[in-house]
């Protein structure tokens, strides 16, 4: 803020200008906020009603999410999933933009998870229930054609402006963007600045997520990436929710690894090492699993409990119910307790 060389009457006169009040923060309003905590008067983030999965992973609103994955592994197609799944049962709308995959084969790809069967064969068969699905796509996802990530939020603010209600921004990968903020041809100062500036917005405003590549080191090398990995790492660095995506081997098993959560009195906590979520996909369906953890079909079981399509849809004999039971205390005796011949008194 001050040359060192400038005379100290200068330096003065400039403290003088400097309103520093306005850059205090309001002691009452950080205790308002705090009260409003406990009070449940904050809110906290989304889940889908899947216990392990809602455990780890929740959408927060102003908030940066960082996933991180090799080339081919599935990012593109986990975001998708958790979009969908989110979109069904809180409603959330999306503004998405891929860099490496058309749009209208992601749209057919976001059809096809929301009503578990191929999109042609859907149209062809029952062109009502396929029209329906398409028109919710287009209300909950609106798909940008953007150069660079400072355009892709100019574009979401005037939606939002004009009153569209905006969960997130997805930036898909965000590694194949230009900058926009600052273009220096320094890829990592100017990623630096422009996460800056990224993080500042997004605490303001909407949520981001970017996806993004490891360093050719560790997609060549390594069997799996974390979010260490990342190229340059300055999206890791500024994100709230840093994550990683691996596959196993011959399977279609995505193990998601989330490493840190800045605010987890909102929902969300890190997974273990040894015992990661994992969301099974197929072209039309997933699973979930984490540990002796299973749910199948978990998209077709939401799209039926909270009918977002206003639709008589058939019943499926695969769909299971995923809320956990309220277990009741039953009393025991003494001799179940203890077997018959051992009472301690």
């Amino acid at each position: 803020m001050f040359d060192i060389e400038s005379p100290v009457e200068l330096i003065e006169n400039e403290l003088n200008d400097f309103d520093y009040k306005k850059h205090i923060v309001n002691p009452k309003i950080i205790n308002d906020t705090v009260i409003d905590f406990f009070e449940g008067r904050v809110s906290t983030g989304y889940k889908i009603g899947i216990p392990c999965f809602d455990k780890h992973f929740v959408c927060k609103e102003k908030s940066l999410y960082a996933l991180t994955g090799k080339k081919g592994m599935g990012k593109t197609t986990i975001n998708k999933i958790i979009q969908v799944m989110q979109s069904i049962v809180n409603d959330l709308i999306w503004v998405v933009a891929f860099q490496e995959n058309s749009d209208w084969g992601n749209k057919i790809e976001y059809i096809q998870y929301l009503l578990g069967d191929f999109a042609a064969d859907v149209k062809e068969k029952n062109p009502e229930l396929y029209q329906k699905a398409s028109d919710w796509i287009d209300a909950h996802f609106i798909f940008l054609d953007v150069e660079t990530i400072e355009e892709a939020i100019k574009v979401t603010e005037c939606l939002v402006n004009d009153g569209v209600d905006v969960h997130a921004i997805l930036l898909d990968p965000v590694n194949s963007f230009e900058f926009g903020y600052r273009d220096s041809g320094n890829t990592f100062a100017d990623g630096v600045y422009s996460s800056k500036k990224v993080l500042r917005w997004v605490k303001k405003n909407i949520s981001i997520y970017v996806s993004q590549h490891p360093t050719i080191g560790a997609q060549r090398d390594k069997e799996v990436v974390t979010p260490f990995d990342a190229e340059f790492g300055f999206w890791n660095n500024k994100a709230h929710f840093t994550w990683a995506i691996n596959r196993q081997p011959q399977t279609s098993n995505n193990e998601i690894g989330i490493w840190n959560v800045r605010e987890k009195l909102t929902g969300g906590n890190p997974t273990d090492a040894d015992e990661p979520l994992i969301i099974e996909w197929f072209p039309t369906t997933i699973n979930i699993k984490k540990g002796n953890e299973e749910y199948k079909n978990v998209i077709q079981y939401l799209l039926r409990k909270h009918n977002p399509l206003n639709y008589n849809h058939e019943p499926l004999d695969d769909i299971q119910e995923f809320e956990e039971e309220k277990q009741q205390i039953k009393p025991v005796s003494l001799s179940d307790a203890f077997g018959e011949d051992n009472v301690p008194f």
